[in-house]
């Protein structure tokens, strides 16, 4: 075995399982103690998976990991020091609880999963991060309002995203961050985000907008609320704009870390949830008219009870920087990483 133990971080490939499991390797790595490697896994058919879930009612066998992972793999990761199995997502839950039954085998290994748990039980994990209140309670479960995200634990300061943006220290920054419409959720229109911006612009004149969109934003979208906000000087020469759809790239994690505060669409919990735990004061545009989406709905009542978000729409008369003066942003990594290491111990 090496010497430096791992946290061996299983992956189904998807974007939002990732930056969980990348928050709960944060979480455990705040030292750099471990190595971390990270695992694609094979994904079986939906009915063999069916099958292996209903078998590990009965008897888990560790030769069905082969359904995830080659037998190279398997043996490669037997000769390492593993110390933590982390994953998320309901398609990592056999792999991750196979593996740490087959690794127990020789040495000691905890895992750790952040999914609804779909049947499988949960003894079988050490850990089991949820944001549903009622299980709280619960046997290795690990209740917080807010899901693990790469937001975690984060080294990195302001003053030193600002370094890598070419931000001064003293200038104000505003962050935005402009997802799209869902089947449940309208972001609004082109014309509202522009008289929202107008508004953040006409009460900040001087400060600087980092402005990014998403992967899910349209061309069209984008392009459209360019040509307004320059028709209407919302955008100025030191603001920084990011069209994801049309091919560009920024580093989010800059982006949040560098801002003064935040303003945000209302179409994904993820992308609030990764605000939040920044411990960065969140604005979040959203207009109940347009909110069909009755589980983002609850958080956002949950998370402006708690004061670490905002909500505003068009009909608002409140200024953003009374607004801002009212929410209380706490340190989440802080108070996980306390909860994950009472579990672990």
């Amino acid at each position: 075995m090496s010497q430096q133990p791992i946290i061996l971080a299983l992956t189904d490939g998807k974007a939002g399982h990732e930056t969980q499991t990348q928050g709960i390797v944060q979480l455990l790595n705040q030292q750099h103690t471990y190595q971390v490697e990270w695992l694609k896994l094979e994904l079986p058919s939906k009915w063999q998976y069916r099958i292996l879930k209903l078998l590990m009612k009965f008897s888990p066998n560790t030769a069905w990991l082969t359904a995830f992972l080659s037998r190279e793999q398997l043996v490669n990761i037997k000769q390492k020091k593993v110390a933590y199995i982390v994953s998320a997502g309901g398609n990592t839950l056999l792999a991750n609880a196979l593996l740490k039954l087959e690794l127990s085998k020789t040495q000691a290994v905890k895992n750790i999963v952040a999914s609804s748990l779909r049947g499988i039980k949960s003894y079988y994990f050490d850990v089991v991060f949820t944001i549903q209140a009622e299980q709280e309670n619960l046997a290795h479960y690990l209740y917080y309002p807010i899901a693990p995200n790469k937001m975690c634990a984060l080294s990195s300061t302001q003053m030193q995203a600002r370094t890598k943006l070419g931000i001064s220290s003293s200038a104000q920054v505003i962050t935005v961050l402009i997802g799209a419409d869902t089947k449940t959720v309208s972001i609004g229109s082109v014309e509202e985000w522009g008289a929202v911006l107008q508004k953040v612009r006409s009460e900040y004149p001087e400060a600087c907008f980092l402005l990014t969109t998403s992967r899910r934003t349209s061309v069209e979208f984008e392009q459209s609320l360019a040509e307004l906000c320059y028709a209407h000087d919302i955008l100025q020469t030191n603001d920084q704009v990011t069209w994801v759809a049309q091919g560009q790239q920024c580093d989010i994690k800059d982006y949040i870390l560098a801002a003064d505060w935040v303003l945000s669409s209302a179409d994904s919990t993820s992308m609030m949830a990764e605000v939040v735990m920044s411990g960065q004061p969140l604005i979040v545009f959203s207009d109940a008219t347009k909110m069909h989406d009755a589980a983002i709905q609850q958080q956002l009542q949950f998370l402006e009870q708690q004061k670490w978000i905002t909500c505003y729409d068009l009909s608002n008369s409140f200024q953003f920087k009374q607004a801002l003066q009212f929410l209380e942003p706490k340190n989440h990594s802080k108070a996980m990483a306390s909860e994950l290491e009472k579990r672990l111990n």
